[in-house]
């Protein structure tokens, strides 16, 4: 038989092989698989190897591009995340008691969560941001006006945000560098910026956030 006589006079061709009435389709014949197989078994193309090679290589690269979680908020007119590690919940506001002789513009004093006390502070103020001049109308039915707790692993803290987003998705090794043009402040704080949309947000270092916070009630 020839190396295809599935097409010539097998099941694709005119159909005269007498092998035809003992395995009714040529996919069921030795000689079909036979050929399968020596497929297998010849000589790659010249330059095979190292094409796939390369191919198998950069998805694999790809694949290991991972993305990271940040909670996305607004304070004042800036849009910032916090890691989504250290998020606890977002709160509705909620009476803060003063601290006799420690409250200060940033440390705003003490509230309860779940039957914990912990230490309310403002972000707005530690990062000199400007209150926000939105009317009713102009926040629409945004999630705004919320309490977000965070955790440093060390303890709870409590800041205030004029809207939340929620959590949003960034590639980690794509954060970009905050310019000069961002206010000292925020870049201080800035790991780096990523777009969601045509928003551009600021990723808080929560490392250095968490230390600032230390350091006001000390």
């Amino acid at each position: 038989m020839t190396a295809s006589c599935w097409n010539t006079i097998g099941y694709a061709g005119d159909r005269t092989c007498t092998e035809l009435v003992k395995w009714n389709h040529c996919y069921s014949c030795p000689q079909f698989t036979s050929a399968g197989l020596s497929l297998l078994d010849r000589e790659p193309p010249v330059g095979y190897l190292e094409e796939n090679t390369v191919a198998v290589s950069m998805r694999k690269e790809e694949e290991s591009v991972e993305t990271e979680g940040a909670v996305v908020f607004r304070i004042a007119m800036e849009w910032l995340a916090l890691s989504s590690h250290v998020f606890v919940a977002v709160l509705e506001r909620r009476s803060v008691r003063p601290v006799p002789h420690r409250n200060s513009h940033i440390f705003r004093g003490l509230t309860s969560i779940q039957g914990q006390i912990v230490p309310v502070v403002s972000v707005r103020d530690l990062l000199g941001l400007d209150p926000e001049h939105l009317t009713d109308e102009e926040k629409g039915f945004r999630v705004y006006d919320r309490f977000i707790c965070v955790d440093s692993g060390h303890g709870r803290w409590v800041f205030g945000a004029d809207e939340v987003q929620g959590v949003q998705r960034y590639f980690a090794d794509g954060l970009l560098e905050a310019p000069a043009t961002v206010s000292k402040a925020p870049a201080a704080y800035t790991r780096g910026l990523f777009d969601i949309g045509d928003r551009r947000i600021s990723l808080l270092d929560d490392e250095l956030l968490f230390a600032a916070f230390n350091r006001i009630i000390k």
